[in-house]
């Protein structure tokens, strides 16, 4: 049939809203807090094919991850796709970002024809792993938790109590979690309700146009963007800190064909979880793409046609099992982001687009996990505010203070208040971090900090760690490298004692202080009531010469307690009065 320009354009729209509409259903019906309030999600809508239409209008890396797990569907039900059915899928292997990160996929069936696909992703507290949430002391992926390949969880339009429950019976919060589940299945229902009301209204032959024109504009633009790069071969090497320091190493060749990304160099497995499988690795490289190369164009299955990803099986970036890898979405798969971003920097420093060439971004993982039981006897898991990092700097602009990764759109951090009102904990501070920027003439954002203790409670079992301690964020064109993260605790502190008044911030309290530097997670690590935590993000890196930076900017950061005076004066040249 004859395309419809202004037909085609309304459809599109119109999908794009679906998509957003079931993460709202998804964030609106869970509980946990890393859907409701960090809107740590994504939903996708595919075509019969399975090719990404509507690619994650919530975090990006997921909408190449749902890409992967609808394949693995549709490899394992072939023949046996039917109407009212869907899919439960976690297995990294099959395509999920890690094991923590359950997706339901679904068929939109009309008229009995299989007509397209809705899927969404979201994280969950844990899977009956070894250890709650992720798995630091695992060495085999059984260790890691329940595994879901794609499994037929819904049936006829009914949630299967069988696999159901199954999930349930083998994680730590079925309270949560349940909801959590049952609200992913909402979510699809209510975007597959929606694309048949579409269908009802401009007809098939309209849809399915709108598809192929979609998958042939991302392809188009793709080609035009790419074109503008600069042509040649561009070379990175980052480290991974935890048990040691692993190597990331990748070379990236720009030229007619397009964009051919390989890895070659980077360490083989690690015997810990930070290895990650190749769909996160390709996941997280086509977040920056999206954010970085293609941020205000149309992005779906055709965007990718001219990215070629190589990566030697074997790896921590495309490990096999049974190689633990249950850290790999915050851990591996963030350093296959600042790889990227640092590769494709170097591309555009010379083109129109150099005001998207950037420094690094804040990308250390700080997880201070506690478990234990509250005060009304019911076990718990809870986490921090993990990823405080400052934004690397743009060329021509100061990086954003206390962000995100750089490639996590849509996201934020949950209330102090949500924390506390699930569970036993007091948060004491939360702030901003002065003097750690980056510095340039264009300084990377400052990192964010927060402190707390337990309360109503007298213990909890501690599975701190931390990824970031020993490297920082790294400065391009001569701008200064961003602070690293840090985790302290203070033991013993008389923090009970003086909750009756203000309460004080975490360096006025009395205790024995204890860095956690090389300290690996355990299951003989504990905090008890008295102890307090204090967490601080990385810096943002930054951009050109700190000499050059604008006087009037140095003045404004310290005026505002960012900058002190030593290192307005130092490192900026600055003497303020």
């Amino acid at each position: 049939m004859k395309v419809d320009p202004i037909l085609t354009e309304i459809i599109s729209n119109r999908l794009y809203q679906i998509g957003l509409e079931g993460g709202l259903v998804l964030q609106r019906c869970a509980v946990s807090p890393s859907v409701v309030d960090s809107r740590d999600l994504g939903f996708n809508i595919a075509d019969a094919s399975g090719r990404t239409i509507v690619y994650s209008v919530w975090m990006p890396r997921h909408g190449t991850t749902l890409g992967y797990m609808l394949q693995s569907c549709m490899e394992r039900f072939k023949g046996d796709v039917r109407p009212g059915d869907m899919y439960l899928v976690n297995d990294p292997h099959s395509g999920a970002l890690h094991i923590l990160d359950l997706a339901v996929m679904a068929p939109v069936h009309y008229q009995g024809e299989l007509i397209a696909w809705v899927g969404n992703a979201t994280h969950h507290v844990d899977v009956g792993a070894m250890t709650p949430g992720r798995a630091p002391l695992a060495t085999d992926w059984h260790q890691e938790g329940i595994i879901f390949k794609p499994t037929r969880i819904v049936e006829g339009g009914k949630i299967r109590d069988d696999i159901f429950n199954l999930f349930l019976d083998n994680v730590r919060m079925p309270r949560y979690q349940s909801l959590d589940l049952k609200a992913q299945i909402s979510a699809n229902f209510a975007a597959s309700e929606k694309i048949i009301e579409l269908i009802k209204t401009y007809g098939m032959d309209a849809i399915q146009a709108t598809f192929d024109s979609s998958i042939q504009l991302g392809e188009q633009q793709a080609r035009e963007r790419i074109a503008v790069l600069t042509k040649g071969t561009f070379h990175e090497v980052t480290w991974v800190d935890y048990d040691k320091q692993y190597r990331v190493e990748c070379t990236l060749v720009v030229d007619e064909e397009g964009l051919h990304f390989d890895f070659q160099g980077t360490d083989p497995e690690a015997k810990t979880f930070i290895n990650c499988a190749l769909p996160c690795a390709v996941a997280n490289l086509h977040n920056i793409l999206a954010c970085q190369l293609f941020p205000d164009l149309t992005v779906n299955a055709g965007t990718f046609k001219q990215v070629d990803v190589s990566i030697p099986s074997g790896t921590i970036l495309n490990c096999n099992p049974p190689a633990p890898c249950s850290g790999a979405s915050t851990i591996t798969g963030w350093r296959v982001q600042g790889i990227t971003l640092a590769l494709l920097t170097q591309a555009l420093m010379d083109t129109e687009r150099r005001p998207y060439a950037m420094a690094e971004w804040g990308w250390g993982f700080t997880d201070v996990q506690w478990t234990g039981f509250d005060e009304l006897g019911r076990w718990y898991s809870v986490r921090g505010d993990m990823n405080l990092h400052g934004g690397g700097a743009r060329s021509d602009k100061d990086g954003i203070d206390v962000s995100n990764i750089a490639g996590s759109t849509n996201t934020a951090i949950p209330s102090i208040e949500s924390y506390e009102y699930r569970y036993p904990v007091l948060y004491l501070s939360r702030g901003l971090v002065p003097d750690s920027e980056g510095a340039g003439q264009y300084r990377g954002g400052h990192a964010g900090y927060w402190s707390r203790c337990l309360y109503k409670v007298d213990t909890a079992n501690d599975f701190t760690f931390y990824i970031g301690r020993d490297l920082g964020s790294r400065g391009v064109a001569g701008g200064g490298d961003g602070s690293s993260s840090q985790i302290i605790i203070k033991r013993v502190t008389d923090i009970l004692d003086q909750l009756g008044n203000e309460i004080p911030l975490y360096h006025q309290l009395h205790g024995k202080e204890e860095l956690l530097a090389q300290r690996p997670p355990g299951i003989d690590n504990w905090i008890n009531a008295g102890d307090v935590v204090f967490v601080r993000g990385m810096g943002g890196a930054g951009f050109g010469t700190a000499k050059l930076r604008d006087k009037e900017l140095v003045i404004r950061d310290y005026e505002e307690g960012l900058l002190s005076k030593e290192r307005a004066r130092e490192v900026y040249g600055v003497v303020v009065d």
